[in-house]
């Protein structure tokens, strides 16, 4: 009995140096395993084999696959809260991509998402780790894949295979060594700001990444402005060629009936760091329930190509879900792109060597 005392006034004892009360060691804390499943057939035109010494510019043709995410990412992962009491929560996040048709995993385990932080109602939430930057937190709600139509073949500047691989303005784009921080909800309105470290060896803003923004939400109305740039890589500063990549964002939706319509423009200056490489990318989209088991949408694209290359992308996304349940849903989507001056389409990383291309999708997803 006197063992467990001394024991139990030692623990005590620890637990006061450390500034905390025992009450925090018993605060309610929770984990949840998340994720969904999207598989389907995809019928791509025009699709040739990646290039090679012997054929640098293959012939194409038609294809059908099996095709993991085609409408949403396929994934899972694991998040958590824990009540440190006061107001204040600790938080985490860990998310992996999966290929569903052969089982691996994206890129490595966790590379979606991987960070850890600190939630208050009265003083907001700041965060670090390998995370979605300010542009897309405030913008990816109005350009998620549901409301274009076709997650694998939207020009928001990602790494498509054609005219727009030269492009990529951070929305949907993680940053790793990133913190982040987000102030409470001020009668809808937020501010945001991320600051990545570059840890470049003798220099402090190598490959640093600085993202700002602010952002509105409310019943009917979301939306917001962003500010992202990227600096050069190499410790002695911006070769010449390079120069500081930077983007300006702005984009809005309305929420009317169960229906949202919306617009997300993007202008980037110096994409990945290659001076004079600027494009512009315009987004139209809608979203509208039909029913109690339908939903229609679509999307306009517009990629203004300002380098000297001109390479204009045009691009059209409609889509319609079948829902069978809350968590369960088929989907049917279609896209077609046009690249101008010569450049050549390209969508879900499928090369083409001709100047358009077509994409048809089906298949089932399912959330848990």
């Amino acid at each position: 009995m006197k063992k467990t005392t001394k024991l139990a006034s030692g623990v005590l004892g620890l637990i006061g140096l450390a500034g905390l009360s025992p009450a925090a060691f018993a605060q309610q804390s929770n984990v949840t395993l998340y994720g969904l499943m999207d598989l389907g057939l995809a019928h791509t035109s025009n699709k040739a084999s990646a290039p090679t010494a012997q054929a640098p510019n293959p012939a194409g043709s038609s294809s059908t696959e099996l095709r993991s995410g085609s409408s949403l990412t396929s994934r899972f992962g694991l998040r958590g809260t824990e009540d440190l009491g006061g107001g204040l929560s600790a938080i985490f996040n860990l998310e992996s991509g999966i290929w569903a048709d052969t089982g691996e995993i994206q890129g490595g385990f966790f590379q979606r998402q991987s960070w850890v932080g600190l939630r208050s109602a009265s003083f907001g939430q700041v965060t670090a780790g390998r995370q979605l930057p300010v542009i897309s937190d405030i913008l990816i709600s109005s350009t998620q894949a549901p409301y274009l139509g076709n997650a694998t073949a939207t020009i928001d500047g990602a790494a498509t295979a054609g005219a727009s691989a030269r492009f990529n303005n951070m929305v949907g784009t993680r940053v790793d060594n990133a913190v982040k921080y987000s102030t409470p909800s001020l009668s809808g309105f937020k501010v945001h700001a991320m600051l990545a470290f570059g840890e470049v060896a003798g220099s402090n803003s190598a490959g640093r990444v600085l993202s700002l923004g602010g952002s509105y939400a409310s019943d009917s109305i979301e939306g917001g402005l962003a500010y992202h740039e990227t600096e050069c890589k190499t410790a002695g500063g911006c070769a010449p060629g390079s120069a500081k990549d930077k983007i300006f964002g702005v984009g809005g939706s309305y929420k009317l009936a169960g229906a949202r319509y919306g617009m997300v423009y993007t202008r980037q200056e110096n994409a990945k760091n290659i001076a004079g490489m600027d494009a512009d990318v315009l987004t139209l989209f809608a979203r509208v329930p039909l029913g109690p088991q339908w939903i229609v949408m679509g999307g306009l694209q517009f990629q203004n190509d300002r380098s000297p290359a001109n390479q204009d992308v045009h691009q059209v996304n409609l889509g319609a879900n079948y829902l069978l349940s809350k968590r369960t849903f088929l989907y049917a989507l279609y896209s077609h792109q046009k690249v101008k001056s010569g450049g050549k389409a390209g969508m879900y990383s499928v090369w083409s060597d001709r100047d358009n291309q077509n994409q048809f999708s089906t298949g089932i997803v399912h959330t848990f």
